[in-house]
């Protein structure tokens, strides 16, 4: 009996984050979540704690996670990305990439989260509105092209899911893999582009 007390209480858990069926605490803790995480992204940006000249594999990720998670603020994490795909960083760009596209890709679920807790930080954005009926009509294409796509309404269209109650696991798998071969094209690009610059001497 126990053990099938404590597999429902599993599901019910599992149940709230793939369909986005929060209580009130735990949107209220959410958004704590969200307002910590930018309040450290601005931190370490601003004291000069992110050096992208020596971040290496584990800061590529880093500062892309806290890049993405800033919803006001937000670190260059591609131009990091950039920077560590050249060849003089000895770093492999398709490592690079991936760790760069799944940090910013984690870092998107901010957006969500804010979402979820209410929709007041972007309800008056132009954008907003254009953007709920896209997600409305269909959503999982629409996530995927804005994180593949470079984009200044990321963070719009990720509180757009959190407040339809878009499910939490296809929102994050949707937005990674956009940002993955986002960064992992960038970071070849970025690879072959510089290589030319350099051996053409511009």
């Amino acid at each position: 009996m126990i053990g099938l007390g404590r597999a429902a209480r599993l599901a019910d858990g599992v149940r709230v984050w793939t369909t986005g069926q929060l209580s009130a605490w735990q949107r209220t803790a959410l958004l704590a979540i969200v307002i910590a995480v930018t309040a450290v992204g601005v931190v370490l940006w601003s004291t000069g704690r992110l050096d992208a000249r020596e971040v290496g594999y584990p800061g590529i990720f880093l500062i892309n996670l806290i890049g993405s998670a800033t919803l006001i603020l937000p670190v260059p994490g591609a131009a990091v990305v950039c920077l560590a795909a050249s060849s003089s960083s000895g770093l492999n760009p398709l490592v690079v990439g991936l760790l760069g596209g799944l940090g910013a890709g984690l870092g998107e679920t901010t957006g969500y989260l804010a979402g979820k807790s209410g929709e007041q930080l972007v309800r008056r954005s132009r954008y907003y509105r254009r953007i709920r009926r896209w997600m409305i009509r269909c959503g999982g294409p629409v996530l995927f092209l804005f994180a593949l796509i470079p984009n200044p309404v990321m963070d719009v269209a990720g509180i757009a899911a959190g407040s339809l109650g878009y499910p939490f696991t296809k929102y994050v798998l949707l937005v990674v893999s956009g940002k993955i071969l986002r960064y992992v094209g960038l970071a070849y690009a970025c690879l072959y582009g510089i290589d030319v610059i350099a051996r053409w001497g511009f």
